[in-house]
C-alpha cells in the first residue's frame, strides 16, 4: 500500500466526519444531569454535546492518524526517488494533502481546548475538499525526482509554516462563517461571543506561523533558488497582500476594538484572499511559481 491509498481512505473519513459534524450542528443537545439527577443549566449552543458530535470527533481523530500514515509513506517514497529527506510539500498534490492533514489537526486542538464542536463541519468539509481534489484524476500522485530548486530545507520550512498558519486561518474562517450565519438567524449573544473569540485566537496563533513561512523563510528560499530575496513575483506580491490583510484584522481588533460581524467578515474574506494567493496566482497569473502544478 502506498501513500495514495491512505489519502483515498482519508477522503472517505473526512466526508463521514463532515456528515457527523453536520448532524451534530443541526441536532438537539443531550441533556446534562448532575450527580443528583437534576438537569443542569443548558450550555451555550456552540458548546452543546450530542452523540453525533462525539462520533464526529473520533472519526476526525482516526482520519488524521490515517493521513499521518500517508504523509510518512509519502516522505519515504520521495526519499527513494530523490535520496532527499523532506516533507511532501513540493507540488500541488502534496500541498493539498498536507493542508488536508493540517486543518483538522489544528481544529482538534481548538475543539479539545474550547469544547466547541460546531466549527468541525467547516474544518472537515475543507479537508475533504482538498484531499478529494488531490485524489482526483486532475492531479498526478506520481513521485518524481526533485528539481534542484526544490531540494532545499528552506522550501520545507517556507511551505509547511505557511500552510500551518493558513490551517489556523481556516479554523477562523469556519468560526466567522458560522458567526454570520447564526447572527442572521438571531443567535444569542453568548454563542456569538464564543465564536468571535475563537476566530480571533485562531488568527492570532496562525499569523506568526504565516509570517515566518510566507515572508521570512520564503525570502530565504527565494535567495537560495533564484539569487534574490524579493522580486515582486505575483506569488510574493499576493503573499504580502494576504499578510497585510491579517495584520489589518489584528490591528482593528486590538487597537480599534472591532468585534462581531466586522471581524467575522474579515476572517472570511481573509481566507478567500489566502486561497487566491495559493490557487489563483498559480493558475491565473504568470510567475516563477508556475511549476508548482
Amino acid at each position: 500500500m502506498d501513500s495514495a491509498f491512505f489519502f483515498y481512505l482519508s477522503a472517505v473519513g473526512y466526508f463521514l466526519a463532515f456528515v457527523f459534524y453536520l448532524l451534530h450542528l443541526i441536532g438537539s443537545p443531550t441533556e446534562q444531569k448532575s450527580g443528583l439527577g437534576i438537569v443542569a443549566v443548558p450550555q451555550p449552543w456552540v458548546l452543546k454535546q450530542t452523540t453525533w458530535g462525539k462520533i464526529a470527533t473520533w472519526t476526525t481523530l482516526v482520519t488524521v492518524l490515517i493521513m499521518t500514515v500517508g504523509m510518512v509513506l509519502r516522505i519515504l517514497e520521495m526519499h527513494r526517488v530523490s535520496d532527499f529527506w523532506m516533507l511532501p510539500v513540493t507540488n500541488t498534490y502534496e500541498t493539498l494533502a498536507f493542508f488536508a492533514w493540517a486543518i483538522p489537526l489544528v481544529y482538534l486542538i481548538f475543539e479539545w481546548r474550547y469544547k466547541m464542536r460546531v466549527v468541525g463541519v467547516f474544518a472537515t468539509g475543507l479537508a475533504f475538499l482538498f484531499i478529494a481534489l488531490a485524489s482526483s484524476p486532475l492531479l498526478s500522485s506520481e513521485v518524481r525526482p526533485l528539481v534542484p530548486a526544490l531540494q532545499s530545507y528552506w522550501l520545507v520550512l517556507h511551505v509547511s509554516f505557511t500552510l500551518g498558519g493558513e490551517a489556523f486561518f481556516a479554523v477562523a474562517f469556519g468560526a466567522g462563517a458560522l458567526f454570520l450565519w447564526l447572527q442572521r438567524r438571531g443567535g444569542n449573544l453568548q454563542t456569538l461571543k464564543l465564536l468571535d473569540n475563537l476566530g480571533y485566537k485562531a488568527i492570532a496563533l496562525g499569523f506568526p506561523l504565516f509570517t515566518l513561512g510566507g515572508l521570512v523563510f520564503g525570502a530565504i528560499w527565494a535567495q537560495h533558488a533564484w539569487g534574490r530575496y524579493w522580486g515582486w513575483d505575483p506569488k510574493e506580491t499576493w503573499m504580502l497582500i494576504t499578510w497585510f490583510f491579517y495584520a489589518l484584522y489584528l490591528h482593528v481588533r486590538v487597537k480599534w476594538g472591532w468585534r462581531d460581524a466586522k471581524t467575522a467578515w474579515l476572517a472570511v474574506l481573509g481566507f478567500a484572499v489566502a486561497m487566491f494567493t495559493w490557487w489563483g496566482v498559480n493558475y491565473l497569473l504568470v510567475g516563477l511559481h508556475s511549476y508548482a502544478g
